[in-house]
């Protein structure tokens, strides 16, 4: 399905598309030997920013567009990484789903450490296939020339926590890889027998 002419009206080449992409690890969120292991481990998709809402290709891949909300990628603080979330419909169940089978796996995970990948180009690098042909002839992107090259730098992140889970909504906060690995750092134990010469507690 191509871009529909209502919704390009309400794009320019400068327009920033966000792209995303949600990956489920092997031993961590399933047994990849498992005579049932999951049909989809790498789920792309977009949030339908700049009221598009259907599906978008982008370097010969397909971002489904979903209900979904994505917040708090820019903080605006050098000094405080962002703490970004994804909110998805959860109507039909397709995230519950998703989680009750993770949890078969592992207990309580809640695709905690599952990978997000955000995307970001412009409007005027989509690929042609986007856009429908006009007067017989070829594709073209309106906007410029179509360059899958051309992107802004990837972010990547980890699921941290489910916030929210609901028969309406799923909210998942995400951490940066590194923030994450922060996270998991076990606590510094500084006792007599270590350092004698001070008394016991805890660095968090």
């Amino acid at each position: 399905m191509t871009i529909p002419v209502e919704q390009l009206q309400s794009l320019n080449g400068f327009t920033i598309i966000e792209l995303f992409e949600l990956k489920l690890i092997e031993n961590i969120h399933y047994d990849p030997t498992s005579p049932n292991p999951p049909t989809v481990v790498l789920y792309r998709f977009h949030a339908g920013t700049n009221e598009i809402n259907t599906d978008i290709k982008w370097q010969g891949n397909t971002y489904n567009a979903i209900a979904c909300q994505a917040e708090g990628f820019e903080t605006g603080d050098n000094t405080v990484m962002a703490r970004p979330t994804l909110t998805f419909a959860n109507n039909l169940g397709t995230f519950s789903t998703l989680i009750e089978l993770v949890n078969q796996f592992s207990s309580f995970n809640d695709l905690a450490r599952a990978e997000v990948k955000r995307i970001r180009t412009l409007a005027q690098f989509l690929d042609n296939s986007n856009f429908a042909p006009i007067d017989g002839n070829p594709a073209t992107n309106p906007y410029g020339t179509a360059d899958s090259t051309k992107e802004l730098e990837q972010q990547e992140f980890l699921i941290n926590k489910k916030v929210i889970e609901n028969n309406q909504i799923c909210t998942f906060e995400l951490v940066n890889t590194i923030d994450f690995e922060d996270l998991q750092l076990p606590k510094l134990q500084i006792t007599k027998d270590r350092f004698p010469a001070v008394g016991s507690f805890v660095f968090q």
